[in-house]
C-alpha cells in the first residue's frame, strides 16, 4: 500500500513540471543520493582508468592531425574515417564504414562495437565523437582531442567483457549541420536499437589551468540521470582522475541529433572552451594539453564501463506516434524526408492532425503501479493509469482552446518497488481538443 500510495504521490507531484520535481528516467531508475566512494568502488574500473595515458592519446591524435584539415566530403575527411576505421579493427572490434549523403554534403561515418555478453540485454550505450574539421583548421582539440579520447578507451576496455553492448561511434559533418550523428542516430531508430545512452565527446583537450580539474558536462533535462551518475563517478574515482564535474543544461552539438530520435545523451566539455583558437590554424597539436586530457579520458571510461554494467530494471519507450511520422489521427501517413527544412531543431520531429494514441512499451521484472503522461513536463489527469493497456489520447485539460503548436509528450512508470522510467518526444500539433 505505501509503494502504491508513492505511486499516487508522485502523479499529483508532476502538476509541478516533471524534470523541475524528479530526477527521473528514460530507462534507468537513478536515486537521489550521492553514494560514498567507499561503498561504490569497483576495482575493475579502477584498473581500466590506471591504463589511460598520455602516450597512447598522443598516438591516436596524432594519426589524425597528420592527415590534415578534415573538412567534410574532402578527401582528407574520407583518409580520417579510414584511419579511424583501422585503428578500431586492430583492437579487434566489429568495424563498418557507413556512408551519408544530404543534398549539400556527403561523408561516412565509422561504427565500431564491442558486444554485451547479457543474452537477455538488448540495451547499448553510445559514445560518440566527430572527426570532421572546419576551414583550414587542423581540428586538434575540435574535436581530435574527443577521437583522441574515444580510441584510447576501445582500446582498454577491448581486452574486457561487459554485460550491455558498448558502440563507438565516430561521425563526420557536425561542423556545417550535425549531418553525420544525424544519419546515424535516425538509421538506429530506423532499426529499433535501444540506445539507453549517448556520452558525445567533443573538444576535451585544452585548459587555461596547467592540468586542470574541472570539465563541463552538457546536458538536457532527460539527461539528469547521466549527470548523476558521472558526478558519483568523479567523486568514487577521485584519486584516479581528480576532475570535478559542472553539469549545465544544453542541447548542442552532436548530442541534438541523438535527442531528436529519443536518446539520452551528455556531452563532455572542456572547462573555458573559449580560451583556445578553436576554428583556426592554431587548433594544433601543441596546443592540447594531455594532462587534462587524460583526466576527463579516465572520467568518460569509468562512466561507459559503469553503465554497461548497471542492471536496467525499469524502461519505458514510445512505441507511437513514432518519431519523424506524419500522422492523421491514428494513422502515419508519411516519413518525413531526410532532410527537415525547418533546420535540426526539427529533424525527428513528429507531427500530428487530430486525436492520436500515445502508446508504449514497458521493460520490467515488476508490476507495473501506474503510468502518468504528461504535456510540456504536466501531468494529465486523464493520463493516468494503474492498469493496461496504458495508452492515453493526446489531448489537453483545457476543454475551450484546442492543443495545438509544439509539444513535449512525456510518460512516467512506477513500479510496485518504487522504480522510475521516463521518456519523452517532441510533437507538433496543428489543431485537436
Amino acid at each position: 500500500m505505501k509503494k502504491i500510495l508513492a505511486c499516487i504521490f508522485v502523479f499529483l507531484m508532476l502538476i509541478i513540471p516533471i524534470h523541475s520535481a524528479f530526477g527521473i528516467t528514460q530507462n534507468l531508475e537513478i536515486t537521489n543520493n550521492i553514494e560514498s566512494s567507499g561503498a561504490n568502488f569497483n576495482t575493475d574500473i579502477a584498473e581500466m582508468v590506471s591504463q589511460v595515458n598520455e602516450s597512447m592519446l598522443f598516438y591516436y591524435l596524432k594519426g589524425l592531425v597528420d592527415i590534415g584539415t578534415r573538412y567534410v566530403g574532402s578527401e582528407n575527411c574520407k583518409k580520417g574515417a579510414d584511419y579511424i576505421h583501422e585503428e578500431f579493427e586492430k583492437l579487434g572490434l566489429d568495424v563498418y564504414t557507413d556512408p551519408w549523403r544530404y543534398p549539400k554534403y556527403k561523408c561516412r561515418n565509422v561504427v565500431a562495437t564491442l558486444n554485451g555478453t547479457d543474452p537477455s540485454s538488448d540495451a547499448i550505450f553510445v559514445l560518440c565523437a566527430h572527426f570532421d574539421t572546419i576551414g583550414d583548421s587542423p581540428g586538434a582539440n575540435d574535436d581530435g582531442s574527443g577521437i583522441a579520447a574515444m580510441l584510447s578507451i576501445a582500446n582498454i576496455i577491448s581486452k574486457y567483457t561487459f554485460n550491455h553492448t558498448l558502440r563507438f561511434v565516430a561521425t563526420s559533418g557536425e561542423e556545417v549541420g550535425l549531418y553525420g550523428s544525424n544519419d546515424y542516430a535516425r538509421k538506429a531508430y530506423l532499426r529499433d536499437e535501444n540506445i539507453v545512452g549517448v556520452l558525445n565527446i567533443d573538444t576535451i583537450g585544452n585548459t587555461t589551468e596547467k592540468g586542470g580539474n574541472v570539465v563541463y558536462l552538457l546536458k538536457p533535462e532527460r539527461s539528469e540521470w547521466l549527470s548523476s551518475i558521472i558526478k558519483d563517478l568523479s567523486v568514487t574515482y577521485n584519486e584516479y582522475i581528480n576532475l570535478s564535474v559542472l553539469s549545465i543544461k544544453n542541447r548542442n552539438n552532436d548530442q541534438r541529433s541523438f535527442l531528436n530520435y529519443g536518446y539520452d545523451v551528455i556531452q563532455f566539455v572542456q572547462l573555458a572552451r573559449g580560451n583556445y583558437p578553436a576554428h583556426t590554424p592554431r587548433d594544433t597539436i601543441e596546443k592540447v594539453n594531455f594532462i587534462y586530457l587524460k583526466k576527463v579520458t579516465k572520467l568518460i571510461l569509468a562512466t561507459a564501463v559503469k553503465l554497461a554494467n548497471k542492471p536496467i530494471d525499469v524502461q519505458v519507450r514510445f512505441v507511437a506516434p513514432k518519431e519523424e511520422f506524419l500522422y492523421f489521427f491514428d494513422r502515419p501517413i508519411f516519413r518525413q524526408p531526410k532532410v527537415n527544412i525547418l533546420g535540426t531543431k526539427a529533424r525527428g520531429m513528429t507531427f500530428i492532425i487530430g486525436r492520436t494514441t500515445a502508446r508504449i512499451n514497458i521493460t520490467t521484472d515488476e508490476e507495473i503501479n501506474s503510468v502518468s503522461y504528461s504535456l510540456n513536463g504536466i501531468a494529465s489527469f486523464s493520463g493516468f493509469f494503474q492498469e493496461p493497456p496504458y495508452e492515453w489520447k493526446i489531448k489537453i485539460s483545457n476543454k475551450i482552446f484546442p492543443l495545438t503548436g509544439k509539444h513535449l509528450l512525456g510518460v512516467y512508470v512506477c513500479t510496485s518497488s518504487g522504480k522510475t522510467a521516463y521518456d519523452e518526444m517532441d510533437i507538433f500539433v496543428f489543431t485537436t481538443h
